[in-house]
């Protein structure tokens, strides 16, 4: 297949244009998909539909003035132990505490964006991200999923205090027609890993929303009233650029 053919591809014009908003998009590869935008309306057409998406992050998240310490909680949960690469990125993101609640929610998928995939194989680049915050608007968990393995993982920032006979339980909202089906109880600690089924990655897909509830123990079958953190489900799929 031709260059200009190859980018006739729906699915790659979707991952560069998701890339290209995102900024994951960097160096030659950024400059190529500016040159491709100049003569493809359909490709400016996915760019845009892209920034509305990430936009919308907006309308749900109200402006915050976050505590000084919730940017290097949250680094230090999704990161694991500091290191001096990660110590430069905290510096560079330290005016994040003046930001609105959408630039602090764009500013942390980025981040775990540029961020978690360090010292991880190809393979295994995030595919979907959730901030999830609480009814006061501050994020409280990160669910990163990648399709590779089909893996979920949950990184705590902070934990709900439960009863001896409550469970956690995450919910997915569909975009479609919003209704909430489970994908399972899970554990209170600060990193969690479960490996989804196919039908639970369809319901990724198709959501909207990630959700947490307070549950009895053993899970429900909807959502009680007590939702401790929710958060927008962002297609983020990862593009490889290639060389020379």
């Amino acid at each position: 297949m031709s260059g200009s053919l190859r980018y006739q591809n729906p699915e790659l014009q979707d991952r560069l244009a998701s890339n290209y908003v995102a900024g994951t998009l960097r160096g030659p590869a950024r400059r190529r998909m500016e040159t491709l935008m100049l003569d493809d309306s359909g490709l400016r057409n996915r760019v845009r539909q892209w920034e509305h998406k990430l936009q919308s992050l907006h309308h749900y998240t109200p402006e915050l003035s976050p505590k000084k310490s919730t940017l290097n909680n949250i680094l230090s949960a999704i990161n694991g132990a500091a290191d001096p690469m990660l110590e430069n990125l905290k510096k560079k993101l330290g005016f994040y505490r003046w930001f609105s609640g959408l630039a602090l929610t764009c500013a942390l998928v980025l981040a775990v964006l540029v961020w978690a995939p360090v010292g991880q194989p190809p393979s295994a680049a995030i595919n979907y991200v959730a901030v999830m915050k609480d009814s006061n608007a501050q994020p409280t968990m990160v669910v990163t999923l990648t399709q590779t393995g089909r893996v979920l993982a949950l990184d705590m920032l902070a934990k709900p205090k439960l009863q001896n006979d409550q469970n956690l339980q995450l919910w997915a909202i569909s975009k479609v027609d919003g209704s909430i089906t489970s994908l399972g109880v899970i554990d209170v600690e600060k990193r969690i890993e479960k490996s989804l089924t196919k039908p639970q990655w369809g319901l990724i897909k198709d959501a909207e929303y990630l959700m947490v509830s307070v549950e009895a123990a053993g899970g429900a079958s909807m959502p009680s009233n007590r939702i401790v953190s929710k958060g927008l489900c962002v297609k983020v799929e990862g593009w490889k650029t290639e060389t020379g």
